[in-house]
């Protein structure tokens, strides 16, 4: 494979990530929107369900942080070679 072959792929790479970014943001604002409708519904609920509910909800946002911030790292990484390999 040839230096070029090697950028080539890394684009790629690096575009896929984008993609992904993307979708990842668009389930972030619907997730940060139905969350929003379920934690005013819970408001009130001392409940065990209601509690780990909203438990799931904080996780699931968290996650989704986490995720972006990979992604992130990964695109800034395949840059980094990108500039090592010339």
């Amino acid at each position: 494979m040839t230096i070029g072959n090697v950028k080539v792929t890394i684009r790629k790479g690096v575009q896929a990530l984008d993609n992904a970014q993307m979708s990842i943001e668009r389930a972030s604002a619907k997730l940060a929107d139905a969350s929003a409708l379920a934690l005013a519904t819970l408001h009130d609920s001392k409940r065990g369900e209601a509690q780990q509910s909203r438990a799931a909800l904080r996780a699931a946002a968290d996650e989704v942080e986490l995720v972006l911030r990979r992604i992130t790292a990964a695109k800034e990484h395949a840059a980094a070679y990108l500039t090592v390999i010339g």
